[in-house]
């Protein structure tokens, strides 16, 4: 194995942008069995001796703001930094004599693609945990210790055969359930049943829902939600930014006017949600809370 050349790796992506960079063995994913057999990297490209995992964060006073045009641009921002960085190393890989590729960090061409079709050809977030990034929390995405769910990841496959970092053990999910109550359709409930049969709790995903309700979203202007990344108390992002164990203020908010002023984090959110997006338009009078503001644009649209 390749020991120099993985710091290299890593090196030149903390460089360029990199907050998260873990390395698996391709044939983890045949190890745990987890993901079907043509959505592992073997399938993908039989070449592959290891991937590479690279993840950038989301800042939390900007996921906080959500649904917001602000958070939809960090979102893509994030993706085309991180689509940017997997080319770029693919790239240097194949400088070195090293065959790599890089798979794009979302994978569908529109919302309209998912709702038909709510999979990707592979998952960044079990590459996450086999990489030893994070661990899938209740919500289905991986939670990290640096910054809890609010980071996005990219892959690279490349033939090199690098050391690979131990896959993630320890789940960081509390089992608070922030993410199950505020979900504004209701897309994950408890799965009690996962935490008999496997030792994790999870809550099963409702697919449909969720992208229907990111389609609505998009046509207002400020899809992604992510509000299930926003609640999640986990992650020493918290600490920078002074927002631990908020999940009680999440609450009150969605019963808030949307044009309180009595709250500095509430007025400053829904500031940002009436700009640049048709979240909070005209429709909206100065009694109407953001739960029912969800509420109106799940049904009525």
């Amino acid at each position: 194995m390749n020991h120099a050349l993985k710091e290299t790796i890593k090196t030149y992506l903390f460089e360029r942008g990199a907050d998260l960079v873990g390395t698996a063995r391709a044939d983890t994913w045949d190890t745990f069995g987890i993901v079907p057999e043509p959505s592992r990297p073997s399938s993908l490209w039989p070449p592959v001796k290891s991937v590479i995992v690279i993840g950038i964060q989301m800042p939390l006073p900007i996921v906080e703001t959500t649904p917001s045009v602000q958070h939809r641009d960090l979102y893509n921002t994030c993706n085309r930094k991180l689509d940017s960085l997997a080319f770029d190393t693919a790239r240097w890989l194949m400088r070195q004599g090293y065959a790599a590729l890089p798979l794009s960090r979302d994978g569908y061409a529109s919302i309209h693609v998912l709702i038909k079709n709510p999979r990707a050809a592979f998952s960044h977030s079990f590459a996450a945990q086999y990489a030893g990034l994070g661990h899938v929390g209740i919500n289905n995405t991986i939670l990290t210790r640096e910054f809890g769910p609010r980071v996005r990841f990219v892959s690279v496959f490349t033939a090199a055969v690098l050391p690979p970092d131990d896959a993630a053990k320890q789940n960081l999910c509390i089992r608070c359930g922030a993410c199950v109550d505020m979900c504004p359709v209701d897309a994950l409930i408890i799965d009690k049943k996962s935490l008999r049969d496997t030792g994790v709790l999870l809550a099963k995903y409702d697919t449909h829902a969720c992208t229907e309700w990111a389609r609505k979203l998009t046509k207002r202007g400020c899809y992604p939600c992510g509000i299930c990344i926003k609640v999640c108390p986990v992650g020493m992002d918290r600490i920078l930014y002074e927002r631990l164990k908020k999940t009680g203020h999440y609450r009150r908010e969605l019963a808030t006017a949307v044009f309180d002023t009595t709250d500095p984090f509430y007025a400053s959110w829904n500031h940002i949600r009436r700009h640049g997006s048709s979240l909070i338009d005209e429709s909206v009078t100065n009694v109407t809370t953001l739960e029912e503001v969800f509420r109106k644009i799940r049904d009525n649209e």
